[in-house]
């Protein structure tokens, strides 16, 4: 069983999972992160059926398919971000409940991947044409206080390490709960 990644809550403990978070990337480049998240998430679920793709593997844990909601809302909220940081100045944005947005209604999972895929790709295309001294540029998270634009994608990628370790161990559990 992989080891699982524990990070502290992000509304209770703000800064404490900020540096959770960038402790996991340290030296890595985020975008190579990100960029295989997507193909490292559809190794994972790919072959499973709907039951399993969106069955919880324990009680109060997320199902695959809830994680890649939940990445896809990621994507969607930091695209909105960066875009804001990169064209305004020190702009202030909200942070956002995910245990609120993940129930909300989704497309079936495939096409919901899908839509992540391509919102993926869309916002490494602009992270990887914005030149690095523009990472420099800073926004206000509501809970989280001023970052900069390397910062919160550091943290995203972070994230995705997270979350691909979610996936893996509740793949890993659904198929010992379904033999």
């Amino acid at each position: 069983m992989v080891d699982r990644i524990d990070l502290p809550d992000a509304t209770a403990e703000p800064e404490a999972y900020r540096e959770a978070l960038l402790d996991l990337v340290r030296d890595r480049d985020p975008l190579e992160i990100m960029e295989r998240t997507v193909t490292e998430c559809r190794r994972l679920v790919e072959g499973l059926d709907e039951d399993r793709l969106h069955r919880s593997p324990e009680p109060g844990e997320w199902s695959a398919a809830e994680v890649v909601a939940h990445l896809f809302d990621v994507d969607l909220v930091h695209g909105f971000r960066w875009r804001l940081v990169l064209t305004s100045d020190r702009p202030s944005y909200p942070g956002y409940d995910e245990k609120l947005w993940t129930p909300l209604p989704r497309p079936p999972f495939w096409q919901m991947f899908s839509a992540w895929e391509g919102l993926r790709a869309s916002n490494l295309v602009l992270l990887r044409g914005t030149p690095r001294e523009q990472w420099s540029r800073t926004g206000v998270h509501g809970e989280q206080g001023e970052e900069d634009a390397g910062v919160m994608v550091s943290k995203v990628a972070a994230h995705d390490l997270a979350h691909l370790n979610q996936i893996e161990r509740a793949v890993a559990q659904v198929n010992r709960g379904l033999r």
